[in-house]
């Protein structure tokens, strides 16, 4: 069971739309043809919510793909610091 069903602070609304994004990370062929599960996403989103959805998995997936073919991470590192002061590159621009 993934940690997000478990969790008591996600909706049932919100699990759902997680566990769409993990069958379309990890088997998107299967995904097409569970009418059982596709029975379960019509009763909770529209059709417009369903593509808007699987839309934004489907660009995100993609542009994580895309950054690390090309390492990005490596190439601009992010200080996640929550104190601005402690990082002194943040008030500069070049």
């Amino acid at each position: 069971m993934a940690e997000y069903e478990e969790i008591g602070a996600f909706s049932e609304e919100e699990k759902l739309a997680a566990q769409m994004a993990e069958r379309f990370v990890f088997d998107h062929a299967a995904m097409r043809d569970d009418e059982e599960f596709w029975k379960r996403v019509k009763e909770v989103f529209s059709d417009q919510q369903i593509l808007e959805l699987l839309t934004l998995i489907g660009f995100c997936l993609g542009i994580g793909r895309v950054l690390a073919i090309l390492d990005v991470a490596n190439d601009c590192p992010v200080n996640l610091t929550s104190d601005p002061s402690e990082d002194p590159s943040f008030y500069s621009h070049g």
